[in-house]
């Protein structure tokens, strides 16, 4: 082993004559924890980046259901954005022992830190409640439950807590015959009332637990006190969680987040609004309009907790049960604390009972919000490093836009879009500063009938709407954008809730904007490989069906070198990949199915061109679909089934709107006026 190895290993216990080696392309450095569903290894992928490696190893693997389950779930959880979550980076469903393998975080977990050092303080508090939410809206964004919410799963690591163990839960539950364990269900401490009585699960039992998470880490006791498995079931189920000594700006958000009934509790953007002191986040039909800086003002400010007295510092080698813990995992010989990680489910952390002593079924409850009295317990609190001081709640975090790249031991192309792209694996930094990255989008929809359209009006161009009428000029004209700076070729998001438009400048950017114009414009791509690129000018944007990518000209690729083209781009930054398209390639149009891109290019270098094609798959080729012979067609768009292309061409000293199939076919002229027609848009219905 190389000594660099050995000190990575040195967080781990040693491999022992039974475990294996290397596992596909990754070699094994230690154990980091293992429990009744198998083990947990610490590894070092072929490019040379740490992992940890989960390992299956019980009955479970010999069921069909389980593996078919098992990939489908690992798949779902490589969605997942790389937001205040440990990154999902490869999966085998179909080795002996079936593995899943996620980015190595440092940092200790939430239930040591609080067992060792007590109470969070008030800025990592809020810190925690938000950073939490925002992984949470990011694995329920890619359709993934977690099921298991606990401060053991929560690691505080240098750039902010990191929630872990998310993606295959559904896939151990369908596998085991031990489906009526609790340790299958979740943390007693942490489960939720529907949970408990085995009704259906929905990412509302995550949102409980994360009011219970919070209100242990401001407390240090659990939500329901401190009891056996079946008492703290009942309490859950009848009582309300003891909530006096969380802070009276988080008590209340706390409280929403815990009540009974499921379908009353927030989601986690909500939650984050809520902490943003919007009340509209306590609505069920809540929009997500907050500035996304908030999300990187917050993670910056991040520092780690200062270590209660006689702990040992991150990474120190294991010594018996007190442990590294360091690296979030949980130590290799019998620790009595919950820690990261770890491949079964633990047992509640015993803490002592807050004064007057945990009741059982029927007595010693918590009160509510509303009830007076308490437990006494008083708020002892660790001081805590901040950058700037205290966060206050009310201007924390916003929401969670991005989709997961790829990262090492797989594809790197996103199984939820072809048109992903592989990069370098982002460094810590960067992926908190990803996480920052949110669309603005309007409460509701524009209709149907609505235009976004660019109008000079006062010397430069703004952004208008207006309503298609069928008498004459638009109804209802609205401003979306004004201001002295051009901004021009809008274009709409699938769910038509985002304005994405060109800001001519020096430099040229990208701007979105909720649809109805409230709030303010978000600059694209001002972090990661994007932030290299040069918009070209009078570069219009395409954006794909599900939201998560825009095709766009630029002159520099994502190293910043000349390399003029069209790019597909991850929203928010962190994934950049040129088209197999000619230099002089522009105006591109995505087609509403996601699968094709249609653009203008020529052979000549001048004016003149024709239509080309290419799938959005990596590495597709393109066709021309129209021919270069001086006509210049241009401007092409889709119809909203996908089958047909609309463009100009010009004819005979005009331009005239024509139309044709998707591959080229059957092209007809659709006007025949003298001057110029270009620019052509269907109606949303088509």
């Amino acid at each position: 082993m190389m000594s660099s190895d050995a000190g990575v290993a040195a967080r781990s216990a040693p491999l022992g004559p039974d475990d294996p080696h290397e596992l596909g392309s990754y070699t094994l450095l230690g154990k980091l924890g293992q429990g009744g569903m198998g083990m947990v290894y610490l590894g070092r992928s072929g490019k040379g980046r740490l992992v940890a490696i989960k390992v299956i190893r019980n009955e479970a693997v010999g069921n069909p259901e389980f593996r078919a389950r098992f990939r489908l779930e690992a798949e779902t959880a490589r969605r997942v954005a790389r937001v205040c979550t440990a990154e999902v980076l490869d999966a085998d469903p179909d080795a002996e022992w079936p593995y899943l393998v996620t980015e190595f975080i440092e940092g200790e977990t939430l239930a040591r830190y609080v067992q060792r050092n007590g109470p969070l303080a008030d800025a990592n508090l809020e810190q925690l409640a938000v950073g939490v939410a925002a992984a949470l809206t990011a694995i329920h964004s890619a359709g993934i439950v977690h099921r298991d919410l606990k401060p053991a799963n929560v690691i505080l690591s240098p750039f902010g807590p990191r929630v872990i163990d998310f993606g295959i839960a559904r896939a151990v539950d369908a596998g085991s015959n031990l489906t009526g364990d609790l340790q299958q269900l979740g943390t007693p401490a942490f489960m939720s009332p529907e949970q408990i009585e085995s009704r259906p699960i929905t990412s509302a039992v995550d949102i409980w637990a994360w009011g219970g998470l919070v209100a242990f880490a401001a407390t240090g006791h659990y939500p329901f006190g401190e009891a056996s498995a079946q008492v703290l079931l009942y309490r859950a189920l009848h009582e309300e969680p003891q909530l006096d000594d969380v802070d009276p700006a988080l008590r209340p958000i706390v409280w929403h987040a815990m009540r009974k009934d499921p379908s009353t509790r927030p989601s986690a953007q909500q939650l984050m609004l809520r902490l943003l002191g919007d009340p509209s986040g306590t609505g069920p039909d809540a929009a997500a309009a907050v500035n996304p800086q908030d999300v990187t003002n917050v993670l910056q400010g991040w520092k780690l907790p200062v270590p209660g007295p006689g702990a040992p510092a991150t990474g120190t080698p294991a010594t018996g049960s007190t442990g590294p813990h360091g690296a979030g995992f949980p130590a290799p010989a019998a620790a009595p604390v919950s820690s990261g990680y770890t491949v079964d489910q633990d047992a509640p952390t015993r803490l002592p009972a807050s004064a007057g002593g945990p009741g059982g079924p029927g007595g010693g409850g918590a009160d509510g919000p509303g009830r007076q009295g308490g437990t006494g317990r008083s708020r002892n609190r660790t001081p805590l490093l901040v950058g700037g001081g205290v966060v206050v709640v009310g201007a924390i975090l916003a929401g969670v836009f991005a989709l997961s790249a790829g990262g090492d031991g797989g594809s790197g192309t996103d199984a939820a879009n072809p048109a992903t792209v592989s990069g370098a694996p982002a460094t810590s930094t960067q992926s908190a500063q990803s996480a920052a990255f949110t669309l603005p989008r309007a409460a509701q929809p524009l209709g149907k009938d609505t235009l976004v359209y660019a109008s000079n009006r006062n010397g430069n161009y703004d952004l208008f709407t207006g309503q298609v009428t069928d008498n004459g000029p638009l109804a209802n004209d609205k401003p979306i954008v004004t201001g002295p700076d051009q901004e021009m070729l809008p274009a709409i998001s699938s769910d038509r809730k985002t304005i994405v438009y060109f800001k001519k400048g020096s430099p040229n950017t990208l701007q979105a904007i909720a649809a109805d114009g409230s709030g303010k414009p978000v600059q694209l791509f001002t972090l990661g490989p994007a932030a290299k690129l040069t918009i070209a000018d009078d570069a219009r944007p395409s954006l794909s069906p599900d939201g998560g990518f825009l095709v766009i000209r630029s002159t520099t690729d994502q190293t910043g070198t000349l390399n003029p083209g069209l790019y597909v781009v991850k929203l928010d930054g962190s994934s950049v990949r040129r088209l197999n398209a000619k230099p002089q390639a522009t105006d591109p149009a995505w087609s509403p199915d996601g699968e094709r891109i249609a653009y203008w290019s020529n052979s000549t270098g001048g004016n003149r061109g024709f239509i080309v094609v290419i799938p959005t798959q990596p590495d597709a080729q393109p066709t021309p679909i129209t021919q270069d012979q001086g006509n210049g067609d241009s401007d092409p768009v889709w119809s909203p089934d996908s089958r047909k292309i609309a463009f100009t061409r010009a004819k005979n000293g005009d331009l005239e709107i024509f139309e044709m199939n998707s591959d080229g076919t059957d092209a007809r002229q659709l006007t025949r006026v003298r001057g110029d027609d270009q620019d052509p848009a269907y109606a949303p219905d088509g």
